[in-house]
């Protein structure tokens, strides 16, 4: 019986798409940036990919929530903390929102 519970449990975790990876908005027409997103390492660490004076440091996942914190890089250097909600996520999109606005990300 126990066996069969832990395999039920492997198999569910299995089937939960990773918000680890990388996860990137595709280039607007004309951009000069190319495209921006993020790299959510299993760590706890983010690598940025394009996101200007915005750098994330570290993030985490609490329930429907994304939580992505950093610094801003401009003449004066502050920390910041955005909270997002994962609006959707499977193993090629990511969609997240705040304050009524959605982004979606593209896994590369």
């Amino acid at each position: 019986m126990a066996l069969a519970c832990m395999m039920g449990l492997s198999f569910a975790s299995c089937s939960r798409p990773s918000i680890e990876g990388t996860w990137v908005e595709p280039a607007a027409e004309g951009s000069l940036l190319g495209e921006v997103g993020f790299t959510l390492l299993e760590n706890g660490e983010v690598v940025s990919i394009n996101t200007g004076f915005r750098e994330y440091k570290t993030w985490e996942k609490v329930g429907d929530k994304l939580i992505l914190n950093g610094v801003t890089n401009g003449s004066v250097q502050s920390s910041f903390s955005d909270t997002n909600t994962i609006i959707s996520l499977d193993e090629k999109q990511l969609v997240i929102g705040q304050d009524g606005y959605t982004v979606t990300y593209q896994k590369k």
